[in-house]
């Protein structure tokens, strides 16, 4: 059995003082799974009650999610976890309450929401007929409505959060040119010529995100995230999870992030019906704008996950994530002949459709020497 290295076995310690602290020090621990980012949860189980314990270490190397800084590599805090969970309670969102936090040694003890996200219900034996779907996604949808009207009645004032502008997207979607172009363009000259008209590209689409405002962003809006929780009714609200990245961005960034997920198609004519639905509550949203600033936002969104995909195989190894990279090139290229041909010829131009897949390297070697 390997040992605990001197800084796992500190942070042992450190866990285990702030579960004395909260009360929680004889409950058995569970790991869950974690994601991408250098997040680890805990449940927490005690005689019938569960919480969840956020393990976020100030030593840990988090990406700057807002396009701030030219270097995104940043110390890790879980202080955002705290001011956006009041900020969404505020506007109506059912989201985990905050029964104790360390910030200093990120540590937070949370309300634990179970299992049943999204995912877990539509892989279910509900899907028969695609009426889960819909309904599922129906919610999701109702969320975003609920957010956007409380961000047009003022939300939005003085809330604290990062307000994007066309340079913040620009800097998230350098890691696009930095840490995923060299993957699929070997040839400097040939990757330079791209990176370039890429920039070029950019002076155009960014601004277009804007086309019909902006709104409190979760950023993060998929169906991994939300989760069916048990109310004092009977029934189930929708609980949603891992909103500490919100920021005020383009109104339809989270729309893109929930029907353009790399990882759940949810086919083009359930995509259409949801988008009408949530226009059908802004009566005074100009469609056709909309319709430019929605493809525009998804395309930002998906190169930058492009970009991560090339970091996390790069600095920590994993490849995994290159499964979806087809989906991406799809997701960014759907609607972009009606509504950003500049977007359609840069890709024609420069990634040939054999390099819209998953990179050779994902078959051959893992970046980093650690396994995938």
């Amino acid at each position: 059995m390997n040992r605990a290295s001197p800084d796992q076995e500190r942070r042992n310690a450190e866990r285990q003082d702030f579960l004395v602290t909260c009360g929680w020090q004889t409950a058995q621990v569970m790991p869950l799974v974690d994601d991408a980012s250098a997040r680890k949860y805990f449940r927490l189980e005690r005689r019938h009650d569960t919480v969840l314990l956020m393990d976020f270490p100030p030593t840990a190397i988090h990406v700057d999610p807002h396009g701030i800084y030219d270097n995104p590599e940043r110390p890790a805090s879980v202080s955002p976890v705290l001011q956006t969970t009041n900020l969404f309670k505020q506007a109506g969102w059912r989201v985990p309450e905050i029964y104790q936090a360390d910030e200093k040694r990120g540590l937070v003890l949370i309300e634990d929401f179970g299992d049943i996200t999204f995912t877990e219900a539509l892989t279910g034996s509900a899907m028969l007929d695609g009426m889960m779907q819909d309904a599922l996604y129906l919610r999701a949808i109702e969320q975003l409505i609920t957010l956007h009207r409380f961000c047009d009645r003022g939300g939005m004032n003085d809330c604290g959060l990062v307000r994007y502008g066309t340079e913040n997207l620009r800097r998230m979607l350098g890691s696009f040119k930095d840490d995923y172009l060299p993957l699929i363009i070997p040839d400097a000259a040939k990757r330079e010529a791209a990176s370039t008209a890429f920039d070029q590209l950019l002076e155009t689409v960014l601004p277009l995100c804007w086309q019909v405002g902006e709104v409190i962003i979760h950023r993060d809006y998929h169906v991994d995230n939300l989760m069916l929780v048990e109310n004092g009714d009977g029934g189930d609200d929708c609980g949603i999870i891992d909103f500490q990245d919100a920021a005020i961005a383009p109104r339809p960034y989270d729309l893109a992030s929930l029907l353009r997920d790399v990882r759940h198609d949810i086919g083009p004519d359930l995509e259409a019906r949801m988008k009408e639905f949530y226009l059908a509550a802004f009566p005074d949203i100009d469609r056709s704008d909309f319709e430019t600033a929605y493809v525009a936002t998804s395309m930002v969104r998906n190169f930058r996950i492009l970009g991560r995909f090339g970091w996390l195989a790069i600095k920590a190894g994993k490849t995994r994530y290159f499964d979806y990279i087809p989906r991406c090139w799809e997701m960014i290229l759907r609607g972009a002949v009606e509504n950003l041909p500049a977007l359609q010829d840069w890709v024609d131009s420069h990634i040939p459709a054999d390099a819209r897949t998953a990179p050779a390297i994902a078959k051959t070697q893992n970046l980093s020497g650690k396994e995938a």
